[in-house]
């Protein structure tokens, strides 16, 4: 064998030797490390000290119950926040959801697989029946959600003055917009990966 080749050997060994000492200590700093872990299982958190009267409130909006629980003083139900059961607002929005549910049901499974497939040949993506299912369950499953956040939006006084059908219409609208969007999003960035990957 040519002393090169055997310097070449000792020199790479010696190279290997000096990385596995080196990951031998950083294995024993790790283990020093969850030991100590181990060791000191016990978090202390500090006194917490609340100051409600530093607070400055200048619009309040919305629900808040501190110390309310369903055996003491009044039913929820029964409780009233501007002349108003807090009850009936979750029951109004309820039968909101209810209208809009299956107008966007019924997007989602008529006029967005549709869609999806015009911006994908916009894009010149190929896809199928499969792909555009599992696109169009994916909306589905975050639709309750959105539809939730909307109604949520809403002030109660536009709830009472606005005719129901208004309010459904106009948060059909919203999810549509969003769905398009989402949908405009996801087909361009699968574009991107093909690109990417050529």
């Amino acid at each position: 064998m040519h002393p090169f080749y055997v310097q070449q050997l000792f020199d790479l060994l010696s190279v290997q030797s000096e990385k596995l000492q080196q990951l031998e200590k950083m294995v024993r700093d790790l283990q020093s490390e969850v030991d100590s872990l181990k060791n000191n299982k016990a978090a202390t958190i500090g006194p917490i000290n609340y100051h409600f009267e530093q607070l400055k409130i200048e619009k309040l909006e919305g629900t808040l119950n501190i110390g309310v629980t369903p055996s003491e003083g009044n039913k929820l139900e029964e409780v009233m926040v501007n002349g108003q059961s807090i009850g009936s607002q979750d029951a109004d929005r309820t039968a909101l959801y209810e209208k809009i549910r299956p107008q966007v049901v019924d997007y989602l499974q008529q006029e967005a697989p549709e869609r999806i497939l015009q911006l994908a040949i916009e894009s010149r993506l190929s896809i199928n029946e499969t792909y555009i299912q599992m696109v169009m369950q994916d909306l589905q499953r975050q639709m309750d959600e959105r539809i939730f956040e909307y109604l949520g939006q809403l002030p109660v006084a536009q709830q009472r003055l606005e005719n129901d059908e208004e309010i459904c219409v106009s948060i059909f609208e919203q999810i549509k917009v969003d769905i398009d969007k989402t949908m405009k999003r996801h087909v361009e960035l699968e574009y991107e990966a093909k690109v990417e990957s050529r």
